[in-house]
């Protein structure tokens, strides 16, 4: 046994020590794997569906979602790679990349199973059979971009939340990612689109997430084994660490991709529990963040996430869980659509009784928009932003940070509350002595004060089997109508 001289045992204590503190530090630094299950959320259904929904999420009510990316190139629809060629697919690619416009060795029957006919033949019209879908990257270039002037834009359409694909089904990654070449630092534009636009957003006070695929892929043929999930994992890991978003959100809620049972793969097989524990673990405040619920199944077959996701639609009543539907501008695409006309795109008004139904049934509403590849947005997208925004401006009282109130319906009335305060929003213009909201055990008799927003003159009304108002003779906005309703008491 060799001895240690007595001079040397304080360097040995000293080289140990520093090695124990440079591991720790590096581990802390990492913020990897190895503290997926270190701080308040455990990979556990029971103690993620134990997270809070974070008060701003509540109040905020409005978002904008945005789809870009190289789709924007030929400019036709988010799943264009999957229209316009034979072998990529919601799940089980059949060969490739590449991904062209041509049949190559697939059979008849194949081939015309697995292509939409109006795009395939776009294709080959515009850019010809034999460019492939990644020949697109070098075309998105987003040269005149400026984030700054989106975010303005966004904070002037009244949303207090962004939502920004960072990485759709196509895989390429909007920020200059260390798990695949094909990312916009790169490729394409050479720049970090989803640093900048988080920046310019946060300057102007609104809150930021992102989207991410989850449970599929047009582009990548190692989906869905284990080998992209875990490229997958470490992709979403990159955006919580390089970011801290508020908001991630996953897609879709149950994957294409099936066992050999016919089942879908659960949220066990993306390692979702683990993925969502990290994003809330490794978030600066981990309560003040908030994930979707399009992770997967659980063995029972639920869904588990901070908020229900339905799309392109509303609810039929009240739900006492928060939730959020998306819906686009454009009702063909969600991505940028150069065929469609400006009068085809969601009107303001539409856009608005839509946010009204979504925010007295207890959900908030993220609009979508579809940038063009040189990094502008549409002028029809953003007038109908500009025009949701200035409803907001005289009307948002009755929408920021409200409650569902239930109370006997009316058609084209909606209600939200907020305190002793009742809002009862006409998408109509009222006619003289209509009633906004019936009678229900009494409580109309408790009507202390009615008013208009945005309007000074008074309001006449009355309670007679019900609160009946009389309009005044100018609207204060084009859209929507909120009458604001001060009760001496208010039964819950």
């Amino acid at each position: 046994m060799k001895m240690i001289p007595r001079s040397a045992k304080p360097t040995c204590r000293i080289v140990v020590l520093l090695a124990v503190v440079l591991f720790a530090t590096a581990v802390v630094a990492h913020g990897g794997d190895e503290n997926d299950d270190q701080g308040p959320y455990q990979p556990t259904w029971e103690s993620l569906d134990s997270h809070p929904i974070p008060q701003w999420y509540d109040e905020a009510k409005f978002g904008i979602f945005i789809h870009w990316g190289a789709y924007a190139v030929p400019a036709y629809h988010e799943w264009y790679v999957t229209f316009m060629s034979p072998k990529a697919r919601f799940a089980d690619n059949l060969g490739g990349p590449p991904y062209t416009a041509t049949q190559g060795d697939l059979p008849d029957n194949v081939f015309k199973a697995n292509i939409r006919q109006h795009a395939y033949e776009y294709q080959r019209k515009h850019w010809g059979k034999d460019l492939a879908y990644d020949d697109f990257i070098p075309m998105f270039k987003a040269e005149k971009f400026q984030p700054a002037e989106w975010a303005k834009l966004f904070k002037k359409s009244g949303a207090k939340y962004v939502v920004l694909t960072a990485k759709h089904g196509e895989e390429f990654a909007l920020w200059p990612s260390k798990f695949t070449p094909r990312n916009a630092g790169d490729m394409g534009p050479h720049r970090d689109l989803v640093g900048d636009l988080t920046k310019a957003v946060r300057a102007e006070g609104m809150k930021m997430g992102y989207y991410h695929n989850t449970t599929y892929s047009f582009w990548d043929e190692r989906y869905p084994n284990k080998e992209w999930v875990e490229y997958m994992n470490n992709s979403i890991k990159e955006l919580v660490d390089r970011y801290q978003p508020s908001i991630l959100w996953g897609d879709v809620r149950t994957g294409p991709a099936r066992t050999s049972e016919g089942k879908p793969y659960g949220a066990d097989h993306w390692n979702s529990k683990e993925v969502l524990a990290y994003f809330y673990n490794n978030s600066p405040d981990p309560d003040q963040v908030v994930a979707n619920d399009r992770w997967g199944v659980d063995e029972k077959g639920n869904h588990h996430g901070d908020y229900y996701t339905p799309e392109r639609e509303g609810i039929d009543s009240i739900r006492q869980e928060k939730w959020e539907t998306c819906d686009s501008l454009d009702p063909t695409s969600w991505g940028y659509n150069r065929r469609l006309k400006d009068e085809q795109y969601m009107s303001a008004n539409k856009a608005i009784d839509y946010l009204v139904d979504i925010v007295s049934k207890n959900g908030n509403l993220l609009l979508n928009i579809g940038p063009k590849a040189d990094g502008t947005i549409p002028q029809v997208m953003q007038d109908r932003l500009l025009e949701i925004g200035k409803w907001l401006d005289v009307n948002g009282e009755a929408i920021y940070g409200t409650k569902a109130y239930r109370w006997p319906h009316v058609d084209n009335v909606r209600i939200t509350r907020k305190g002793n305060v009742l809002y009862a929003i006409c998408l109509d213009w009222p006619k003289d002595e209509q009633v906004l909201m019936p009678a229900r055990h009494g409580d109309t008799g408790g009507i202390a004060e009615v008013s208009l927003l945005g309007s000074d003159e008074e309001i006449e009304w009355s309670v007679d089997g019900g609160l009946k108002v009389t309009p005044p003779e100018v609207k204060p906005c084009r859209h929507a109508f909120a009458f604001k309703i001060v009760m001496k008491s208010i039964a819950k």
